[in-house]
């Protein structure tokens, strides 16, 4: 079976990449492009045009008019933060099969609420680029398996050397920008993902913004367990964008077990698990993933086909309550007090 697949509003550049993979699936077409916005956008519909060959009456300036015009059966969309819980109802006003939003699930826990209330019966999936990384899946795969033992302990370093382009959405803290929600949610996501959903009892974090400055360029996260603490670190201040050049200090995790622990930091060594049996540590080659995981339109048409419900990261059922952890700690460093995780 075909599916006939929409890309809509540019604002995260991941658009640009996810409309090529539909456009290299086997059973998806891409029928229509629309951004309403190209003002603030940090992809680029010119180049989505241009990629896929696309006709002009195949481009749009309206997401209703486009959803009309095209009848598709997938949409893909990367709204900036702010925009994701209104996109997502003025898309499952229409006929759909199947949605995507690109990551965050939303800026706020009440957007990730309307958002869940606006999708009936439609496939919902949440866009983490992460998830198609065979390294997530590896280091699942290990803790679940209880190599480590209990996870007691998670340290997570992310960001990048500024978000691209100076001036864009990114660093307007109402439009949903900060290094904070760049990439808390991915620490806070695979974190959970990798603890098996359990959810720390208080947050406590504090967000630095430059002077003249709307938004956090750093932040720092402290999540109390029942069992210890973990740790949550964004910053905008390294000194190359990792999927260019590998800064100091790198980015990744540190899984800490009662009988292990597992390290992505190391230079050149996706997976490193220490225990008690292997006290030198080994390395770990990263699983090879099945088809399904191979991107996002790989897992949407699996989805679809099977009849199967998104999991993990890709749930958004999962997305809101990670998203209570962001809410809690944007609250927490607002106010200056470490907080009870919010409902």
């Amino acid at each position: 079976m075909g599916y006939r697949v929409v890309g809509a509003n540019f604002d995260q550049m991941h658009l640009n990449r996810n409309l090529r993979w539909a456009r290299d699936h086997p059973s998806t077409e891409v029928v229509g492009v629309c951004d309403e916005e190209p003002d603030t956008s940090t992809g680029s519909v010119d180049e989505a045009v241009a990629d896929l060959d696309l006709s002009d009456e195949s481009v749009f300036a309206d997401l209703d008019a486009c959803l009309d015009a095209t009848d598709p059966d997938i949409v893909v969309g990367a709204p900036r933060n702010s925009l994701h819980a209104p996109f997502v109802e003025r898309v499952t006003a229409h006929d759909i099969a199947a949605l995507a939003i690109e990551k965050p699930m939303a800026a706020s826990l009440a957007d990730a609420d309307r958002m869940l209330a606006a999708v009936d019966d439609e496939l919902f999936v949440v866009n983490w680029p992460a998830t198609w990384n065979p390294v997530m899946h590896t280091i699942e795969r290990i803790v679940s398996g209880g190599t480590i033992g209990a996870v007691r302990e998670v340290q997570y370093y992310g960001g990048n050397a500024g978000a691209p382009p100076a001036g864009s959405w990114f660093y307007e803290d109402d439009e949903g920008g900060g290094s904070m929600l760049d990439y808390l949610g991915y620490g806070a996501t695979f974190s959970t993902w990798f603890r098996g959903g359990e959810l720390p009892e208080r947050v406590t974090a504090e967000r630095f913004i430059p002077e003249g400055r709307d938004t956090d360029f750093q932040s720092t996260t402290v999540c109390r367990y029942d069992e210890g603490l973990s740790t949550f670190q964004t910053t905008w201040r390294m000194l190359t964008n990792p999927w260019e050049t590998e800064p100091q200090p790198m980015k990744g995790y540190e899984i800490v077990g009662t009988e292990g622990a597992i390290s992505t930091r190391e230079r050149d060594v996706p997976v490193r698990v220490t225990t008690e049996e292997r006290t030198e540590g080994y390395v770990v080659d990263p699983d090879a993933l099945p088809d399904r995981y191979e991107n996002l339109v790989a897992y949407l048409v699996h989805c679809l086909d099977t009849g199967t419900e998104p999991e993990g990261p890709s749930d958004p059922a999962f997305c809101r309550e990670v998203q209570r952890i962001i809410e809690t700690a944007r609250r927490s460093a607002d106010r200056g007090e470490g907080l009870a995780l919010v409902e």
